[in-house]
């Protein structure tokens, strides 16, 4: 993620539902997207992702590098042919919902469920900005409503790193001191805070988990971890410690983590998509991203590589923030879906391809 110096939320407008359904893949004509995010309610598709006009309100083209400059959206899509085609149903979500401020500047990443009532249950990562240099602390958030978006917010974030830094800290997570938190140049000698992307999985003895973005030394990515809990009309995020991935020392950060099961071997298997950035001067041609997959017996691990090769996914250059179709798989294939990066090149930065196929072997 480039960073950016200023941010011009009245200079962008967020297009109305486009009326054709998209085949296969998602190539929006008036929007970049990206990450992803989905349900399936009565076998209806609900896919998410992070979305921002393709063009300022006054018609300046807006480039993949200039993304921080705006405030983004959470965009929805329907499928009721699995994956065949997708209807475009709008924005859901935008920033500025929580009154403490921990989303003021931005949205980003996280995902959806269906709770035993009928709800919907969204995390998402709220942006506050602190300074003009701290423009990316990062807040972890949850919220209900239906599949049309959430509609009761908290008054404040669950988890947010300057609140919470000591407690965070004793968890066992890395936080630098209090006034580098979220800053433009990142942390330490590493990139920018992670504490983002919360994903919120319901084990089979129903305890919600949720599972986000995360570091535990400037440059050693992490999965946090976190047992939900409903208190009163809202859900709490319990922390628990970091999940440790084996190849860690092969990338910095590891985002948008995403958990399914295993029904043949009752395994669950997690996805992250790494990224292996240093610092935040480093240009992006010298970045490498993938997709990840690990197994486990347990859904805190230790988790081990899928593949004899490693945990990298061969065969799906360019994609980014994916997530498993399902929450359960069988005889050893998951469907994912996921966007293109800025790197794909042509007219598919920044969206959808369509539902891959993997074999596990």
């Amino acid at each position: 993620m480039t960073m950016a110096t200023k941010i011009l939320p009245n200079l962008v407008n967020t297009p109305e539902p486009y009326p054709e359904k998209f085949v296969g893949e998602i190539v929006h004509p008036g929007l970049w997207l990206w990450d992803s995010w989905i349900v399936r309610v009565d076998g209806t598709l609900h896919l998410y992702c992070l979305g921002l006009a393709r063009v300022t309100s006054v018609g300046a083209p807006i480039t993949v590098f200039e993304f921080n400059d705006y405030p983004f959206h959470f965009r929805h899509f329907v499928s009721d042919d699995n994956g065949k085609t997708w209807q475009d149903h709008g924005a859901v979500l935008h920033p500025r919902n929580l009154s403490d401020g921990s989303d003021n500047g931005n949205v980003w990443s996280g995902s959806v469920h269906q709770l035993a009532s009928g709800e919907v249950l969204f995390g998402y990562t709220g942006i506050e900005h602190k300074s003009p240099t701290r423009r990316f602390v990062q807040t972890i958030n949850f919220a209900v409503g239906g599949v049309d978006g959430p509609t009761a917010f908290p008054s404040e974030s669950q988890s947010h790193p300057v609140r919470d830094r000591e407690t965070i800290i004793q968890a066992g997570y890395y936080l630098p001191e209090e006034g580098r938190i979220g800053h433009n140049d990142g942390e330490g000698d590493g990139p920018i805070l992670a504490w983002r992307d919360p994903f919120i999985y319901e084990a089979h003895d129903g305890v919600l988990h949720a599972f986000w973005s995360a570091k535990v030394e400037p440059r050693i990515p992490a999965v946090a971890h976190a047992i939900l809990e409903k208190e009163g009309n809202q859900w709490v995020a319990k922390l628990q410690a970091p999940i440790r991935l084996p190849d860690e020392n092969e990338y910095t950060q590891a985002e948008v983590p995403k958990l399914c099961v295993d029904k043949d071997t009752g395994d669950y298997l997690l996805m992250i998509s790494s990224c292996n950035r240093l610092h935040e001067q480093q240009p992006d041609g010298e970045i490498t991203k993938g997709l990840r997959l690990y197994r486990s017996k347990t859904i805190t691990g230790p988790w081990k590589s899928v593949f004899g090769h490693g945990s990298l996914i061969h065969g799906l250059d360019h994609l980014f923030g994916a997530s498993f179709v399902d929450r359960e798989i069988s005889e050893k294939t998951a469907k994912l879906i996921a966007p293109y990066t800025g790197k794909i090149g042509g007219d598919r930065p920044m969206t959808f391809a369509p539902i891959q196929t993997i074999h596990l072997g």
